[in-house]
């Protein structure tokens, strides 16, 4: 037996009491419960597994946990919780919990089919993917309700007896003993099976399709939250036209009827498509502007501007003060120039990023030339893009430099965006990138210039 001998120095601690302990916070969730297994018989614990569907869910709860910020040490509720409210909201009912978001994400993605399976036969109704026999016999069960309206107040009732015929299967007579048996189970779907998988796909796409969605509305709903200039206006424009509005929808000879017909079957003529080539074929004769230009002519406009210029001047010729309305006036131009990365690989994708006018070599052309040859007096100032004129001449204050879009300026032409294609000496134009020799591109601005004779 060992003895420890103790110092005179040392000095014995004070035992610390159960209350002196510092525990910490507990929180108690409320854990979903797990859905019991259809045939009542639990999963085996050492089942094989695929190595694919093993990755797949094992790759959720990593999803889950990067995609959650680590909450602060003295957050004690949620973050959309507010004071005051004794009970709860839905989004606030469980504290932000990993084991709960994966319980209910995987429960949530083996009961969504029949969701994602609605919006496929919508789309395919709407989009007249399964021929116009299908779709047009919903165009007039539509017309039915628009002119009996009434009818709607029985539509609950037959949806559901829709859903009872549809989902109808041809069984032998049962016995009284098997009527007294309990329902089986509801349909799920099995986790990792390729139903599953295609939820979870669908839940992919369809987080895509609504952020399109949010990033398309959202730069006009800046125009109502007092973020642009433009929303006094609206607003003002707004309450003007609700007096007639009120008036307009109390007459009692207004068609509502054939209002809502109206309305509800322009989705469906809008998305033929025979009228989706008519459209497509329209735009396309816009944006060529061949069969306007006589139109133009006889009107006395200008016909050498495309149809997008010819509006944009328009509006531009509208907003020019009265002293440069008849002033003389000329057109002035810029190319921009831009050179392509290196890329690492032969095989490497290129993109806008790829594009840039700091790729441009020291001893070539500059990043904004006065004429597509590259020639530059070097007075373009980088910063407004302005350069000097002859005596009396200005630039007009009410307009900025107009992007060429149709590159009328080049035979060849070029992309949408204006963009023809050169190669790494600015020759061989052309109107699309072609890989291994197109590394650099330019394209014209054009702003117009005043005479004003009070300056010379």
């Amino acid at each position: 037996m060992t003895t420890v001998e103790i110092p005179p120095c040392a000095t014995r601690l004070p035992r610390k009491s159960d209350k002196a302990k510092q525990t910490s916070p507990r929180i108690r969730t409320s854990l979903p419960h797990p859905e019991p297994p259809i045939d009542g018989k639990p999963p085996p614990v050492n089942a094989p597994m695929s190595p694919t569907k093993s990755a797949a869910l094992n790759l959720l709860p990593n999803l889950l946990m990067s995609s959650v910020p680590s909450a602060p040490q003295n957050a004690t509720g949620s973050p959309r919780a507010k004071k005051g409210d004794k009970v709860p909201l839905m989004s606030a009912k469980d504290p932000l919990s990993i084991p709960i978001m994966s319980v209910n994400f995987r429960r949530f993605v083996s009961k969504v089919g029949a969701v994602f399976w609605m919006q496929d036969r919508v789309e395919e109704i709407v989009m007249w993917r399964r021929g116009w026999k299908v779709t047009t016999t919903w165009m007039a069960a539509y017309a039915f309700l628009c002119y009996f309206p009434r009818l709607l107040f029985l539509l609950p009732q037959i949806i559901v007896i829709g859903i009872t015929l549809a989902t109808y299967k041809y069984t032998p007579a049962m016995s009284t003993a098997s009527l007294l048996d309990p329902p089986a189970a509801p349909d799920t779907t099995s986790e990792g099976s390729v139903d599953w998988q295609g939820n979870i796909q669908a839940i992919q796409n369809l987080m895509g399709t609504f952020s399109d969605g949010y990033d398309a509305v959202h730069p006009f709903v800046l125009h109502l939250t007092h973020r642009t200039p433009y929303t006094p206006y609206i607003f003002t424009a707004l309450v003007l036209s609700l007096i007639p509005g009120i008036i307009l929808v109390s007459l009692p000879y207004l068609p509502i009827r054939a209002i809502l017909l109206v309305g509800g079957l322009a989705p469906f003529v809008v998305t033929n498509p025979y009228i989706q080539y008519w459209i497509t074929s329209m735009m396309n004769l816009l944006h060529s502007d061949t069969d306007l230009r006589w139109l133009r002519q006889k009107a006395g406009l200008d016909t050498k501007l495309p149809l997008t210029s010819f509006a944009q001047r328009f509006l531009d010729d509208n907003n020019l003060t009265d002293a440069c309305w008849t002033a003389p006036k000329r057109e002035v131009e810029l190319f921009e120039n831009e050179r392509l990365v290196k890329l690492s690989s032969a095989d490497a994708e290129v993109n806008e990023s790829a594009w840039s006018k700091a790729n441009l070599h020291s001893d070539e052309r500059t990043a904004w030339t006065r004429r597509q040859d590259g020639w530059n007096d070097g007075s373009v100032s980088s910063t407004n893009l302005t350069f000097s004129l002859d005596p009396g001449w200005a630039f007009v204050e009410t307009e900025d430099w107009r992007l060429d879009v149709d590159a009328s300026w080049s035979p060849q032409g070029g992309d949408a965006h204006g963009w023809v294609y050169t190669n790494t000496s600015w020759l061989d134009p052309r109107p699309y990138f072609y890989k291994d020799a197109a590394v650099t591109r330019k394209r014209r601005w054009t702003r117009r210039i005043w005479y004003d004779a009070a300056k010379v």
